[in-house]
């Protein structure tokens, strides 16, 4: 089901029932695009570590915007042992009303990823004109102080007002109270309500004239007062009640207070989303979630935070129990089994043997995918839809290889899946093939990589030169002057050190070991940040930098990444795998 703003509010309403009553959801979004930052400091390494990739993916894409999100809700119906679906394929733009301390909404597009949705049918007029808005939760509280204060502000205005009267003389104050009742009275008198032209005549003398226009017309915005009729004797000050009927139809302050906060409360849209599904507790399933995560967290939740380790406690706020089917699908026993992990090209696979299926239905009335629909790769319902049913395949082929002799036709409950809890997986990254969110990430042994300085004007060939006599190497580029470079055959790593010592290295060139590359990056990183030691380009740029071409293509056609195992218990990767 597609959700605009036309139908948002309805399918909102009833969201929390479907939830509560899930078994677990799967997610899937498209973006604007994918990496905006050009050069080496952003290109993504096979040697990143977690912090390293996190940084990149918030430098490189964090200007993009989630266009479409893709919610698909599971709900396993024990009496006919079958999961039951709801998909929404929701469409979400930047609000594009007015309001208080709000600022236009600016993002990036890419443009070979607007193409490639479009040449997917993606519908960019629904986008703008029925997209649903939202505000991550620093835009909204900043809303509702700016109106608070506005509210206050006006409250004490009117208590202003209201204290004047004890501002002057005591022998005045009768005067002016009579003066109040007979306006009030004017007012209500239903006579004059149907008179446009009524008038009130307030007799009094030249001193009590200032006092009506000072104390008593602030506190009638919509009424006409009028000094006439001066004599010796005094004057006239005549009340006009024409206009009234218009002041009747035109907002009180505390009105456009209610209308305002009622604005703040339908562009918080689509975040409300996201809040209920983290209120919800249930597991949620996504396939390579490393950019949706991001972008869903930073663009509906809160400012993505620069620090690794705060991201990671972020990412368990929000998500305390999510599975990336992607880390499933290259781990033990599905990466022997598994051609392509590509999320089209996974189903395709986890439909056949020797996996079984547990079909899935739509919801009684219901528009939603099914196993025979047409394939509908890149819209994010629909992805979302193939996302879960290939954790569902998975989840159940841990069921049929279990020795366990109590197996559960709920699979999504099968502790099988645990060890999957809480890891997003990072491509191009052997030996760290996922982020652990929920503990410490793995440390793996890079006792055969070395950092390597050179001249400008070295060749790729010349480094393999330099490392011909220990076998075949891979260059991983840093700069213009520096990579890192990674023995295949590791246990001449031993030797390479005392192989290259300062005298028999080539003028302007160093050779260090991985951990000594860390240490040191880690000392230039505790100087000033005011006087940065640009004495050497390589501590300009990190391991390495990407295009386009690097980063995935709008999320499904990520280049299938191989040469990946997971490091735990029965899930484990030999180090040498490639």
């Amino acid at each position: 089901m597609d959700v605009t703003k036309s139908n948002f509010q309805t399918v909102l309403e009833t969201l929390d029932d479907e939830l509560e009553n899930a078994s677990f959801v799967s997610i899937d979004t498209e973006f604007t695009g994918l990496n905006s930052t050009e050069g080496r400091s952003n290109k993504l390494s096979s040697l990143d570590t977690p912090p390293e990739r996190y940084k990149k993916v918030l430098n490189g894409s964090s200007q993009f915007v989630i266009i479409q999100f893709g919610l698909s809700i599971f709900r396993f119906d024990n009496s006919i042992t079958k999961y039951v679906n709801k998909t929404y394929n929701f469409y979400i733009f930047p609000n594009t009303s007015t309001l208080p301390g709000l600022c236009d909404t600016k993002f990036l597009c890419q443009a070979s990823s607007l193409g490639f949705l479009a040449s997917q049918g993606f519908d960019f007029n629904k986008l703008i004109i029925e997209g649903i808005p939202y505000l991550n939760l620093v835009d909204e509280e900043k809303l509702r102080v700016i109106l608070e204060k506005k509210r206050k502000s006006l409250h004490l205005h009117s208590d202003a007002s209201s204290s004047e009267l004890s501002e002057i003389p005591a022998d005045q104050k009768g005067f002016l109270n009579n003066i109040i009742s007979k306006v009030e009275t004017f007012l209500q008198n239903e006579e004059n309500e149907e008179r446009s032209n009524a008038i009130l005549e307030l007799h009094c003398s030249t001193s009590h004239n200032e006092l009506i226009f000072s104390h008593v017309k602030p506190r009638y915005p919509n009424l006409l007062f009028e000094s006439s009729k001066k004599s010796n004797s005094g004057c006239t000050v005549i009340v006009k009640k024409t206009g009234i009927r218009n002041s009747k139809t035109e907002p009180s302050e505390t009105d456009n207070y209610v209308v305002e906060m009622q604005k703040v409360e339908d562009n918080v849209g689509f975040s409300r989303v996201v809040r209920k599904i983290t209120d919800s507790g249930k597991l949620v399933v996504g396939h390579n979630m490393l950019l949706d995560l991001c972008h869903i967290l930073g663009q509906f939740c809160a400012p993505l935070p620069e620090d690794y380790d705060d991201f990671k406690g972020m990412v368990n706020t929000f998500f305390p129990r999510f599975i990336d089917t992607k880390v499933m699908a290259t781990t033990k026993p599905f990466r022997d089994l598994l051609q392509n992990s590509v999320l089209e090209r996974l189903l395709s696979s986890l439909l056949a043997a020797p996996f079984r299926t547990i079909e899935v239905i739509p919801a009684t009335g219901f528009p939603s995918y099914t196993d025979s629909t047409t394939p509908k790769n890149h819209e994010a319902g629909y992805d979302a839809f193939i996302t879960g049913r290939c954790f569902i395949a998975m989840a159940n082929y841990l069921e049929d290889i279990s020795a366990s002799k109590s197996k559960t036709a709920a699979v999504h409950e099968s502790q099988l899946v645990t060890p999957f809890y809480q890891k997003i997986f990072m491509m191009m990254v052997p030996d760290i093939p996922y982020m652990t969110i929920s503990g410490p990430d793995l440390e793996p042994s890079r006792e055969h990589v070395f950092h390597v300085t050179f001249p400008s004007e070295w060749k790729i060939q010349d480094i393999f030169h330099l490392f011909s006599v220990h076998g075949t190497v891979r260059v991983d580029w840093t700069g213009d002057t520096s990579a890192f470079v990674t023995l295949h055959r590791k246990e001449n790593s031993h030797f390479v050190l005392s192989a290259m010592t300062e005298s028999k290295l080539p003028v302007g060139c160093s050779v260090i070991s991985y951990k000594a590359y860390l240490n040191r990056k880690s000392q230039n990183a505790t100087l000033p940040s005011e006087v940065p030691d640009l004495s050497s380009r390589k501590r300009l740029s990190s391991p390495v930098e990407c295009n386009v071409s690097d980063f995935p293509s709008p999320k499904k056609t990520r280049k299938d990444v191989k040469n990946v195992k997971l490091n735990k218990d029965q899930f484990v990767v030999s180090a040498d795998w490639d």
